[in-house]
């Protein structure tokens, strides 16, 4: 008996295996222990040569290898050989199959648009596909009411590009590109909001949308996309005095309060200034000015004013998206300033007297229509036209 022999059977009297143990699955139970106990199992395998065996030392110098023990690979490969020499034909291992292709997160890409009016604004998360497209979600979402609209749909780079072109085309507003994560964390602020004012049922399947997205927690909303690429702008106090200018650029067209919010002081306005008999011009004008102030100290205050916040921020990082520098100074420095309520402040000035103004037009062109649509009128008065002259003598 060589001492090679007798070594390999030493280990294996060491490892509980008796003398006469060849069963496979008793010795493979051992491998992987040690290269020494290794080399003991190759050899006590190599003592039947049939194919249950040559399957054991073909699995056992598989898992050597992966450990790189190279003589027990070495030894076991001789013993095949051997093997296939006395007509025991060795197995092809199976075929490892290939994995399934790994989708790692990619990054959101992310598009606004400004805020209209209403406080309406569009807002697209899109996440690219492993086999190519897009899984894009589209929204509405409104401040302060929260999200409005949410759709999810697959949709190619080209089809983005064009709805992006006909927001511009029809509605005359742009998209901008944003952090991913920064308008995922928007859209699951909205809803939370619209679930808490009791409006979202609307919205109730974006849990699930958005799970088709991504799976990671929404990222904080803290700082504002302004703060973040231009932080020195809110602190810019001379440009809170250029916060009217706003209200001229094509964005913020639509910008205007609603009748329903502001009729308590149109009531009083109109009486004032329909009282001449009553009141001198002095004070008619005195109680517009007290009309005016006390508008501006409730419909910019509280709830209000946190909404007006979000939205000049939003706005602003959108004028600075679009390059126009001055504007959104003027926007955000309007927004950090907001914390009372004062609608002396430019912007808010300015927005209270247009937003007048434009239902003053209204009542006077309604009346004028009214008044030209009368059937109150003297006979051989022409509906509309001016009464006639008095015939002379």
């Amino acid at each position: 008996m060589s001492d090679d022999v007798a070594a390999a059977r030493e280990a294996l009297r060491a490892a509980g295996v008796a003398d006469d143990e060849t069963t496979p699955s008793a010795l493979l139970a051992l491998a992987g222990r040690t290269a020494a106990l290794d080399r003991a199992l190759v050899a006590r395998l190599s003592t039947v040569v049939d194919e249950p065996h040559a399957l054991a030392l073909r699995d056992l110098a598989a898992t050597a290898e992966g450990r790189g023990w190279k003589a027990v690979v070495k030894d076991a490969r001789r013993a095949l050989y051997r093997f296939g020499q006395r007509g025991v034909a060795v197995p092809a291992p199976p075929a490892v199959p290939a994995p399934p292709p790994r989708w790692t997160a990619t990054a959101l890409e992310g598009w606004v648009s400004g805020i209209d009016g209403r406080g309406d604004r569009l807002v697209w998360i899109v996440r690219p596909q492993p086999g190519g497209g897009l899984l894009v979600m589209t929204a509405i979402l409104n401040e302060p009411k929260g999200l409005r609209e949410v759709t999810l749909a697959e949709l190619s780079r080209k089809a983005l590009r064009r709805m992006h072109d006909d927001l511009r085309a029809r509605h005359h507003a742009r998209s901008v590109a944003i952090d991913g994560a920064y308008g995922d964390a928007l859209l699951a602020e909205g809803y939370e909001r619209a679930r808490a004012g009791g409006i979202a049922e609307a919205v109730g399947q974006y849990p699930a949308l958005r799970a088709r997205l991504t799976s990671q927690p929404p990222a904080p909303l803290e700082p504002p996309m302004i703060a973040r690429v231009a932080p020195e702008v809110a602190s810019d106090a001379a440009a809170v005095a250029e916060g009217a200018t706003l209200l001229d650029d094509i964005d913020f067209a639509t910008w205007l309060l609603d009748r329903d919010a502001l009729a308590p002081y149109l009531d009083e306005i109109r009486a004032a200034r329909e009282s001449p008999i009553l009141l001198s011009r002095p004070q008619q004008e005195e109680r517009v000015h007290a009309a005016l102030a006390r508008a501006g100290r409730e419909l910019f205050a509280g709830p209000a004013a946190a909404a007006y916040r979000r939205r000049l921020e939003e706005m602003a990082f959108v004028l600075h998206a679009t390059g126009r520098e001055s504007l959104a100074r003027a926007a955000a420095a309007t927004a950090a300033s907001l914390g009372d309520g004062d609608a002396a402040r430019p912007f808010f000035s300015e927005l209270l007297r247009r937003s007048i103004g434009a239902c003053v037009r209204e009542d006077e062109a309604r009346a004028r229509e009214e008044a030209e649509g009368s059937v109150l009128v003297r006979p051989g008065h022409p509906r509309g036209g001016p009464p006639p002259r008095p015939r002379r003598r």
